[in-house]
């Protein structure tokens, strides 16, 4: 009797460690996450970009991989976005799971492949109120806007009368008219009108000519010694190519960074040269106005001040 108790102790003892082992089994399996892996014949060198044709179906890794579970890509949606045209930091195997490691920390790599032929990337430098409160993202379009000291238009130096046209002496009678002399070089306009000043104010002192030349001349160059506040739209319809170090949404959240402080645009060569001349009347500060994704227009607006609105 007492072997037959024996032996249908040692049965359970056996079941129930067989149980514990196929429980757990299906648990992890039911807790299993798929990684993303490149197909058998596809590998990755150092600076190349990874394309979907690359990719394999994703594999299955239980919980119970720990740490690898936690280094490898997941096949979810927001990192297939994540890993889009992502260039490999060091040569990938064919056949092998992704994992972080294979890829830079940060999107900068990204970014190159990002710009459209013929655009560049510039960076400014914004806040929160600039940003619309950090809604501005990746992808997002915007129009850019900034509050600077506009030049007035040049104010034309005092008309001076014109001396009299200079001619021929009259012939005296029975005479033949004298030959035209030749041609004088004409003076330039500033000295024109500073000829004319004088002509007008014989007795102005050094000062004043000096002052009257500077204004003709500032005024040749169009230069004016007044200025107005105004804000003014430089550009219209900018993609937003990147927020902080983010270049997709995904990652303006998950990479905490909702509270950047510079977002980088797509524009062309001559508009990046207005901006970086606009960032330094308005001591580096422009706003961004967020559009709706459906809106591309672009509308000509006049620059506002106190008399505008």
């Amino acid at each position: 009797m007492n072997w037959k108790l024996i032996a249908a102790v040692i049965v359970g003892l056996i079941t129930g460690v067989l149980l514990y082992f196929w429980t757990e089994s299906v648990k992890n399996e039911q807790v299993a996450y798929a990684f993303m892996r490149l197909q058998p014949d596809k590998k990755v060198t150092r600076g190349q970009a990874i394309t979907p044709d690359m990719l394999a179906e994703p594999v299955m890794l239980p919980e119970s991989f720990g740490a690898l579970a936690k280094l490898a890509v997941p096949a979810a949606s927001a990192y297939q976005e994540w890993l889009k045209d992502r260039t490999a930091a060091a040569d990938i195997p064919a056949g092998s799971v992704l994992l972080f490691q294979y890829f830079d920390d940060t999107d900068g790599g990204r970014l190159t492949t990002m710009i459209a032929p013929g655009k560049r990337a510039l960076t400014l430098p914004v806040n929160a109120a600039e940003a619309v409160g950090h809604f501005v993202e990746p992808g997002s379009y915007v129009d850019i806007l900034g509050t600077v000291d506009e030049p007035v238009e040049p104010v034309a130096p005092p008309a001076a009368a014109q001396p009299g046209t200079p001619g021929q002496t009259p012939a005296a009678p029975g005479q033949a008219p004298a030959a035209p002399a030749a041609p004088a070089q004409p003076p330039s306009p500033v000295e024109q009108m500073l000829k004319n000043y004088l002509t007008q104010y014989p007795g102005a002192d050094e000062n004043d000519i000096n002052a009257y030349r500077k204004q003709a001349q500032d005024y040749k160059l169009g230069i004016s010694s007044r200025t107005r506040v105004v804000t003014r739209t430089f550009l219209q319809n900018v993609k937003v190519l990147a927020v902080g170090a983010a270049t997709t949404p995904e990652g303006a959240v998950t990479k905490a960074n909702s509270s950047y402080n510079h977002v980088t645009v797509e524009v062309t060569p001559s508009e990046a040269e207005m901006l970086i001349f606009a960032m330094g009347q308005a001591n580096g500060s422009l706003n961004l106005v967020l559009r709706n994704p459906t809106d591309n227009s672009v509308e000509d607006l006049p620059s506002i001040n106190w008399t505008r609105m």
